[in-house]
């Protein structure tokens, strides 16, 4: 009977047994934290990392907008060469497009004179087994603007405030004015599948080959401070041949490389 009722005891409030019981449901809490945290940078990085449209045969159009910026802060002057204008958030457009552009398979276009380098560069991937798409080119700023606006909501979806929202959003997306996308000489490349391993094999290839056919990483995932964007392996940029190696071997950014270091 005293067995029966000692077990009655812990049954009904032992503070030992409840204790235990706490720590339990805390710990499943975490876990489950955890998990839900897990899910949602894994659809972020499928989402950003491998939704990427792809290197075609076609012709050339003309682009709606023309290219001018200004000299830049303290002292910095853009180059006179359009494959290493500088286009950040110090340094943003002041005038549109104005030079033709070339049409790929699936829409995006590019500025038409990395269109060789590029094709070049593809038929190399192919021949080595890979399969390279390019799902951004050139925007307009009324496509960038509409980029950040949405990457806003979204941030705002999760609680943020409007200034909240804005800042986590200039990390993914660009201002109108400031994104290298309007001068249609970077590109956002995955794989034709979009997979991961893939993926990562395009990238990877890419960061050891791309120099050599003219382009960069624009963005490092290490270099943060200095470009003001977060790391973004599918974002190469076209800058020639001779300061792609330059910029590559040596492990710098396009701004370390021209001398403009940011004032943001």
């Amino acid at each position: 009977m005293a067995d029966r009722r000692n077990k009655r005891g812990i049954d009904r409030g032992d503070p030992v047994e409840k204790q235990r019981m706490y720590k339990g449901e805390i710990l499943a809490a975490l876990l489950i934290i955890v998990l839900v945290i897990g899910i949602a940078i894994g659809v972020n990085q499928f989402f950003y990392g491998f939704d990427l449209p792809e290197i075609a045969f076609a012709g050339t159009s003309v682009a709606e907008s023309s290219i001018d910026t200004s000299q830049g802060k303290a002292g910095f002057k853009q180059s006179n060469d359009w494959n290493l204008i500088l286009v950040n958030r110090d340094h943003p457009l002041t005038a549109p497009f104005d030079g033709e552009l070339t049409e790929l398979r699936y829409g995006a276009k590019v500025d038409s004179r990395i269109y060789p380098d590029l094709q070049d560069m593809f038929d190399e991937m192919r021949a080595d087994g890979l399969s390279p798409r390019v799902i951004e080119g050139y925007r307009t700023s009324e496509e960038q603007q509409s980029r950040l606006d949405s990457k806003i909501s979204e941030y705002m979806g999760y609680g943020k405030s409007r200034e909240e929202a804005r800042e986590m959003a200039l990390q993914w997306e660009a201002e109108p004015g400031t994104s290298e996308h309007e001068l249609g000489i970077c590109v956002d490349i995955s794989s034709e599948n979009g997979d991961n391993d893939s993926a990562n094999a395009v990238w990877e290839w890419m960061d050891e080959n791309c120099s050599r056919f003219g382009f960069i990483k624009r963005y490092p995932r290490n270099k943060m401070a200095i470009t003001g964007v977060r790391g973004e392996q599918w974002h190469y940029r076209y800058v020639g041949e001779e300061a792609a190696k330059e910029i590559m071997d040596k492990g710098i950014t396009l701004e370390e490389y021209l001398g403009a270091m940011p004032k943001h």
